[in-house]
């Protein structure tokens, strides 16, 4: 599927005019489809999903804006941008300007992605003489589909209107956090009795049923349904299609995409086709700056730095995953080159970290707006890590170690029963509940699931925690409890919504 044609297709609805018979208004372009010609075969239907699966590399979504939103927003990250709402994003000084990029694209292409969704749900029953088995698969990758969307609507905006049709109204009904995460979860429910565990051939990128099992337990941490998740972990672990891969890196470049590791990623390729982008602008915005690869405009914090340094692998070595993730100054290897170049040849600061997970480093001279690296959504080491979470709130702490211990294995790290540095964790949930807060900052900095963890631990709930999260992110000094954990919604969209407010403090 990555290398597939994409199918972009608009689906305009029919305008009915009172009078005017004659007016050139009445004229059916002949070149342009419409609900009236188009959701009749089996290639409608076909064409019909892999377009809907374009929006995740829309701008508002998985191409830019999630990632400076989710990413800067946490203490992972933090703006230093010469464009002031980019700092804005990050600082929690946004305002309610529709006119921001980043406040208005996320919006208009998650219900975009929502509406893509939609037509496929509506109209794929009725389509007539098609193979069952198709048709089922097609629903249940549009169910996907939608609840990553509604997740996303959840985790950034946390209130809005729930669209489950084509044909919206104005008076949708409007939900809060909970309500979104609630129908993603019915939705990514839906997905999973219905999509195979793997794809051969074109069709391999796809969602499977443990890429519907994967997001199905992001949205039940959130919901904090410990025993939903411990169960659903479970049944990723029983499809024993998954494993981690050896090479931590083959997590974010461009090879080895679609591993035995991944079990949902949105699928990128260089350059541009028909016009279309299909590439991923993340490496742009939060990529290494040097000599102007990169803009900078969400940079990587110092803390995640520290958290990787804190301990050493069993023989002694630095956390490889610290160089796989971070590109900083290293006095010890001053040959150490970037896009082909050193830090000092490069004019780069050495008092900073930048990102260097999803990025052309050492394959390309200058990162563009179409990087062809895969986005991995979720992985399985984020699962493991999740299960042991669950076990650990479920009050079976003893059982949370071998499933962080196999991810801290592949790194090269101890066990974490024999580690030197964090000690005396035993059976004491509490402590463990802080220790797997550290293995995740290690484990996924970067990968846009740090802010969605910090909300679910209660981190922006009480001057307690935002205190902490203020000692490793200075940015935090401006969080007002109550709103900054939840971004404004655009305000040109708010009369057009029976009942819909904007979120409290905007």
């Amino acid at each position: 599927m990555k290398k597939a044609k994409v199918f972009t297709i608009i689906i305009v609805g029919l305008l009915f005019f009172t009078g005017c018979s004659e007016s050139f208004l009445d004229e059916v372009n002949p070149n342009e489809k419409t609900t009236g010609d188009f959701w009749k075969t089996e290639q409608d239907l076909a064409d019909g999903i892999n377009a809907a699966y374009r929006p995740l590399r829309f701008n508002g979504s998985y191409s830019r804006w999630y990632h400076v939103l989710y990413v800067s927003r946490s203490d992972e990250g933090y703006s230093t941008s010469p464009n002031a709402d980019f700092q804005s994003y990050s600082n929690f000084k946004t305002q309610n300007n529709s006119g921001t990029e980043g406040v208005f694209y996320p919006w208009l292409d998650t219900y975009k992605g929502i509406f893509w969704a939609n037509q496929v749900l509506d109209n794929a029953p009725s389509i007539e003489g098609i193979d069952e088995d198709l048709r089922s698969r097609i629903i249940g990758e549009a169910y996907f589909l939608r609840g990553v969307h509604l997740f996303n609507l959840g985790a950034i905006f946390g209130r809005g209107p729930l669209v489950l049709t084509a044909v919206a109204e104005s008076n949708s009904e409007i939900v809060e956090q909970a309500g979104f995460y609630e129908q993603a979860r019915k939705d990514l429910e839906e997905a999973v009795k219905r999509l195979p565990t793997s794809y051969t051939g074109d069709d391999v990128g796809r969602v499977t049923k443990g890429g519907a099992l994967g997001m199905l337990a992001k949205v039940l941490a959130q919901q904090k349904n410990w025993d939903a998740l411990k169960t659903t972990c479970k049944d990723i672990f029983d499809l024993g299609v998954y494993d981690l891969v050896s090479d931590y890196d083959d997590n974010f470049t461009a090879t080895n995409e679609n591993n035995k590791e991944s079990l949902f990623e949105v699928q990128y390729a260089y350059g541009t086709q028909s016009g279309i982008d299909l590439g991923c602008q993340r490496a742009k915005f939060l990529g290494i700056p040097l000599d102007g690869c990169a803009w900078d405009d969400a940079t990587a914090s110092n803390i995640v730095k520290t958290d990787l340094e804190m301990e050493k692998t069993t023989t002694g070595a630095v956390d490889p995953r610290l160089k796989s993730t971070l590109a900083y100054y290293d006095a010890t290897n001053l040959g150490e080159t970037f896009y082909g170049k050193t830090w000092t040849a490069g004019g780069l600061n050495v008092n900073k970290v930048y990102w260097k997970k999803y990025t052309n480093w050492d394959t390309q001279t200058l990162e563009d707006y179409n990087s062809g690296i895969n986005f991995r959504v979720v992985r399985l080491a984020d699962i493991y890590l999740l299960y042991a979470e669950a076990l650990n709130e479920l009050g079976r702490t003893s059982e949370s170690y071998t499933w962080i211990n196999k991810v801290r294995s592949r790194s090269g790290l101890p066990n974490l029963e024999n580690s030197t540095v964090f000690t005396g964790i035993g059976n004491d949930q509490d402590k463990m509940r802080m220790q797997i807060k550290h293995e995740r900052s290690c484990e996924l900095a970067g990968e846009s699931w740090r802010w969605c963890d910090l909300e679910r631990w209660g981190c922006f709930e009480s001057a307690t925690e935002i205190s902490w999260l203020k000692s490793r992110d200075s940015e935090f000094d401006n969080f007002v409890i109550g709103k900054s954990n939840r971004f404004p919604i655009p305000y040109n969209e708010i009369p057009l919504v029976k009942g819909l407010q904007q979120n409290p403090g905007y």
